[in-house]
């Protein structure tokens, strides 16, 4: 991968993370919930003033910057995790293409892995996850699995992905909610067995360190619930990126 396509790969990628990022604030602020077709067609509008966003003012980043983190109509100050979220999706879309090339697959993993974002960011505002995102990420599936070919592995994995979450919420009741459930079968569904395993330690590690410090912070002791879509998401962003490598260093040590 070149300089220039890292550069364009990049600012592809922070398109897409604008709409995202938009998208997640649709779905957690209620208006749109109900209506996928709404949250992903609205036009951009000032949280403060109500008026659409002029065309530089969309441009992603630069339109942050343009205008110096404020609304070109009524000055009121836009929340930097604005251009802090393009940035990220334009840097995960480079590390995508540097790990698995450019292509129509690695377009869909990113889309996957973008829609993932949205819902943890939804989690973290709501404690929900939308069934409709869940589904998108289903239906996104549907091109990664027919590459991988191996269908029964990701069937064993979208049963076996919540079927841990359920034992797991038997034994600590409210420890996760049906959400997370569906949000890890169509992990498993995706992933396959061995890269599901991948994305289930790396959620479960992450998020017990980042629980463990969040209850001691909070005083609320150990049962206080968290969002678990972001360690899931991030989870399944280190599986596309190193998964195969995390897996063979499994091998390595086992055998």
């Amino acid at each position: 991968m070149t300089p220039i396509e890292a550069i364009i790969l990049f600012f592809f990628g922070t398109l897409w993370g604008s709409f995202f990022y938009t998208l997640a604030l649709r779905f957690s602020d209620g208006s749109f919930r109900e209506n996928i077709f709404k949250a992903l067609t609205g036009s951009s509008r000032c949280p403060a003033c109500g008026k659409r966003i002029s065309l530089p003012g969309l441009i992603p980043v630069f339109g942050f910057l343009l205008y110096r983190g404020k609304c070109a109509r009524c000055g009121a100050a836009v929340s930097p995790c604005y251009p802090a979220a393009e940035a990220l999706y334009g840097g995960l879309l480079v590390l995508l293409a540097w790990r698995q090339g450019i292509g129509l697959y690695t377009m869909v993993l990113f889309l996957i892995a973008g829609t993932a974002i949205a819902i943890s960011v939804i989690d973290i505002k709501t404690l929900t996850i939308p069934t409709s995102l869940v589904i998108l990420i289903a239906l996104l599936s549907i091109y990664p699995l027919y590459q991988n070919g191996d269908i029964k592995d990701h069937l064993i994995a979208a049963a076996a992905m919540p079927l841990v979450f359920i034992i797991i919420i038997l034994l600590f009741p409210g420890s996760f909610g049906g959400g997370d459930i569906k949000f890890a079968a169509v992990i498993g569904l995706l992933m396959g067995v061995e890269f599901s395993i991948v994305v289930l330690e790396c959620a479960l590690v992450a998020g017990s360190v980042v629980g463990i410090a969040y209850a001691a912070k909070a005083r609320k002791g150990l049962r206080t619930q968290i969002p678990f879509a972001p360690f899931l998401s991030f989870g399944l962003i280190v599986a596309m990126l190193f998964g195969r490598e995390i897996i063979l260093l499994y091998y390595r040590v086992v055998y």
